[in-house]
């Protein structure tokens, strides 16, 4: 069953718009999760307005969805709480029993959001594009969960690809969507009132809808102009990066830290670096805990998110990483002394540090688990379902 081809819905409906068919692969959307990042949504309206006026019959379905609405009108990152740290189990469970006279600003738009979703994600194959900017800017780059069904589509933007941030941020639209086995990336695109940034998160959504098999390439006529665009826009950078430290805002804190001048994403930090002051004044610095690659610096009032610090990783890594799942060698990790599989696929591992102590986190993050809770002397390692 097919659907018509529609155009573009007005700004403040939460569909933005939906092109193509049903009954092929989907693509999801979203755009201005934070309200504070227009650029997805104008990126995400020029694609649909292409679309329709090429009249292009897709393979599958778009559909482009708007965030946080109200945080969009008042161009504030939210108005009273992250909508894109709302999405854990915990939370989503809370929602669904809570009258929705009682949620808050974000609560409502979350609400909202589930209702278009939850249809689009009982589908087969879906995947989601979040579409993002930076306070601080910076080159455009990729963030998505540690799983083999995500880097396809993530190294197809020909960006720099984080992996950890789930290590580091909880509660996070596409940590919720990866969870239920489907395709989810992130896209940074930039500065976000950089003119540019709209250009950069456009293509990305171009070459989202190839990727993700919903267009085929001669679909997109200027498919590698966009490739080529991202790829000049990120050149010279690592093609893999691993999140390795966040900087936590206390919440008392968070109107008042204030990040030095200057800084831009990916910039080469020394250890020792003075980054910020984190009480206001500087009687509180804040200073890189290593030498690493600063990645998100904070320049807006909101958030808890000061900056993060990353380290280049090899791609070879990941093609071992790739070989090890694919023999499912994660289901030998019983065998290992100290180390005892919680759930029969060996999703979740309990490791008791006083024997298995000279395991590194490597081993762990090669076969995927990259989600990590203290439990006394145990240390409970998950990680996401590889789609193999």
């Amino acid at each position: 069953m097919g659907s018509a081809l529609q155009t573009p819905a007005e700004p403040a409906a939460r569909v933005l718009g939906r092109v193509g068919r049903s009954d092929g692969p989907t693509l999801v959307v979203t755009a201005g999760i934070h309200g504070n990042e227009p650029a997805g949504v104008q990126a995400a309206q020029r694609v649909l307005g292409e679309l329709a006026r090429r009249g292009t019959a897709l393979r599958g379905e778009f559909v482009a969805l708007l965030g946080n609405r109200a945080g969009l009108a008042r161009e504030t990152r939210f108005l009273d709480e992250d909508l894109n740290r709302l999405w854990t189990a915990e939370r989503l469970a809370a929602l669904h029993a809570r009258p929705g006279a009682l949620d808050h600003a974000e609560q409502r738009e979350q609400r909202e959001l589930l209702a278009e979703l939850e249809p689009l994600l009982a589908r087969e194959r879906v995947t989601l594009l979040d579409l993002h900017s930076t306070s601080g800017g910076g080159p455009p780059f990729a963030l998505a969960g540690d799983t083999l069904q995500n880097r396809p589509v993530a190294f197809a933007l020909g960006v720099p690809f984080l992996l950890g941030l789930e290590e580091n941020v909880s509660g996070t639209l596409v940590e919720h969507v990866g969870a239920l086995g489907h395709v989810a990336v992130v896209i940074e695109g930039g500065q976000s009132r950089d003119p540019r940034t709209v250009e950069l998160l456009e293509s990305a959504l171009w070459i989202t809808l190839v990727s993700s098999g919903v267009a085929s390439a001669a679909d997109v006529a200027d498919l590698e102009l966009h490739r080529e665009r991202l790829c000049a826009a990120a050149r010279g950078l690592p093609a893999v990066i691993e999140v390795a430290h966040r900087h936590d805002i206390a919440a008392e804190d968070e109107q008042r830290f204030e990040m030095l001048p200057g800084f831009e994403g990916f910039a080469r930090i020394e250890r020792g670096t003075l980054l910020a002051h984190a009480g206001g004044g500087r009687e509180r610095p804040v200073h890189a805990p290593f030498r690493g690659i600063l990645l998100m610096p904070r320049y807006q009032r909101q958030g808890r998110d000061g900056f993060f610090l990353g380290r280049s990783v090899s791609p070879l890594w990941l093609s071992l990483s790739a070989a090890l799942r694919r023999l499912h060698l994660e289901r030998a990790l019983g065998l290992l002394p100290g180390v005892r599989i919680e759930e029969r696929a060996g999703h979740v591992l309990a490791v008791d540090r006083r024997i298995a102590r000279f395991f590194a986190a490597e081993l762990f993050h090669l076969l995927g688990y990259r989600r990590s809770e203290e439990r006394g002397h145990q240390l409970v390692v998950s990680r996401r379902n590889d789609r193999l």
